[in-house]
């Protein structure tokens, strides 16, 4: 995945996003530790923590789909002549997509 252009900017976002996350979290743990709740607040980290998340998420699809492509190129690497010209010439399937 790391041979990607874009893959090392998709894991910092992805680290980045956890992070926020996790720090908004704490946040949520303090206040509760503390036993000063503020339901507006805390509203707006959880917000903020399923808005990252949903970042983070996009990032980990990012990096999924270029292993996803360096698995399919090095699959494509092992192929000899001849199976390569079949793949590139047959119909694909549902067995055979």
């Amino acid at each position: 995945m790391l041979a990607d252009d874009s893959a090392p900017a998709h894991a910092d976002t992805l680290a980045e996003c956890l992070s926020n996350a996790h720090a908004y979290a704490e946040v949520i743990r303090r206040m509760l530790a503390d036993g000063k709740p503020d339901a507006d607040r805390a509203a707006h980290l959880v917000q903020a923590i399923h808005n990252v998340i949903l970042v983070a998420l996009e990032s980990l699809y990012e990096l999924d789909d270029v292993q996803q492509a360096i698995d399919a190129a090095d699959a494509i690497q092992g192929l000899t002549d001849a199976e390569l010209y079949q793949v590139i010439t047959d119909t694909p399937t549902s067995e055979n997509p």
